[in-house]
């Protein structure tokens, strides 16, 4: 029996639990839908286009027109719904019933006095908040307020900034600025052309896109708050094979001023130092290359001096 348990127990502890996507919470402005006249087709207020519309159809109740032909007592109408009484805030403890079961002799009674009431999508795993303001008795119109989606997030990739070139392989950092005027952004998505290089789930929105080799790429962030995505616009970096850097073979003096030369690749940074001794070392110029070749120029002192150029690490 021990060997048994514990074949058991590995099994257990290596399962991968499910993973759920969080639901989308509509807390944008409120909408007001009311039907104006017994038409054929009745209106319909479009929820999730081709998904969900609510409508109501003479004495008949409430029905999904993308799912149902008609609604009527007994039906557990309207398709991929279900309701429940209270505040959109609570949508996670309330206790939901399809719209038929609220039938409680007077439905207009129930509907309007009732308070308001937070309707989930099923498939789509939306929750909104609806209050009921017309219910004709015996058939008739109805009307109501609900909530609207909460509107996107912004985001903007602020560093690196757009054309910025580093040295292969490259370890870039990425910060975004992400916000929404309701809720919080909840994720941070960050790309490098079409491939995730990380995410953050809070503020400060930075990652580290590690070991990026030579090419083009165009970085993006994508925010999400309360089940919308925003994405921001590319910012475009290039990854580049740097050369070697060596000195020139003959320095010349001009005009009383050392020059000499090096090799760089453009875009990338160099530093030159100089010392007296060999040891201690200060730097007297940092450049972007703009060519393969730069150049440096310095004014003739009365002691000797030494250089030496490097490349700088990748910011």
């Amino acid at each position: 029996m021990k060997h048994i348990w514990l074949a058991l127990f590995a099994l257990m502890v290596f399962v991968p639990p499910a993973i759920h996507a969080a639901p989308i919470i509509w807390t944008g402005p409120t909408t007001n839908f009311a039907q104006t006249a017994a038409t054929t087709p009745p209106q319909a207020d479009v929820l999730v286009a081709g998904k969900v519309s609510l409508t109501r159809n003479g004495s008949k109740g409430l029905y999904n027109t993308n799912v149902d032909l008609f609604a009527s007592p007994g039906l557990p109408t309207p398709s991929d719904t279900e309701w429940a009484f209270g505040a959109l805030s609570g949508y996670a403890t309330l206790s939901y019933q399809d719209f038929d079961s609220l039938r409680n002799g007077d439905l207009n009674s129930v509907l309007i006095n009732g308070g308001p009431m937070v309707c989930h999508l099923v498939n789509e795993d939306i929750y909104l908040s609806v209050r009921f303001t017309k219910w004709g008795k015996g058939g008739g119109l109805i009307a109501y307020t609900r909530s609207t989606p909460a509107p996107p997030p912004t985001v903007s990739i602020t560093a690196p900034t757009t054309n910025a070139i580093f040295a292969a392989p490259a370890n870039v950092s990425i910060t975004a600025n992400a916000s929404v005027s309701s809720g919080s952004v909840t994720n941070v998505q960050f790309f490098a052309n079409a491939n995730s290089v990380g995410s953050k789930q809070t503020a400060p929105f930075t990652i580290t896109a590690n070991g990026l080799g030579a090419g083009a790429y165009a970085l993006k962030a994508v925010a999400t708050a309360a089940g919308i995505s925003a994405t921001s616009a590319p910012v475009n970096i290039s990854v580049v094979t740097p050369v070697e850097t060596s000195l020139s073979a003959e320095p010349a003096t001009v005009d009383n001023q050392f020059v000499f030369s090096y090799s760089s690749t453009p875009g990338l940074r160099y530093e030159v130092d100089i010392s007296s001794n060999l040891f201690n070392w200060n730097p007297v110029s940092t450049n972007v290359a703009t060519d393969n070749t730069s150049f440096f120029t310095n004014p003739i002192s009365g002691d000797g001096n030494y250089y030496r150029v490097g490349r700088l690490p990748n910011p």
